[in-house]
């Protein structure tokens, strides 16, 4: 196995401003309220699957029909 090392590559002027830009859009849309709230929601899902709880049900069906939809019928006429 051959191990790739890119510490002495060279970026061009257009890839930093490019990289720059990035990283500073990328700490403008991080909220530092939202990413605490997201790494605790994080870690209470981790926590979960070591005690072997079953996730929530989020998603579930409400009814299932079979046969062709009418347009009359799902505006109420």
């Amino acid at each position: 196995m051959r191990t790739v090392d890119f510490q002495g590559t060279q970026l061009s002027s257009g890839q930093r401003r490019r990289l720059a830009e990035q990283q500073q859009v990328r700490s403008s849309f991080i909220n530092p309220v939202l990413a605490q709230q997201v790494a605790q929601a994080l870690k209470v899902v981790e926590a979960r699957k070591e005690q072997g709880v079953k996730p929530e049900r989020i998603w579930f069906v409400e009814r299932q029909e079979t046969g062709t939809l009418c347009i009359a019928e799902w505006m109420g006429f």
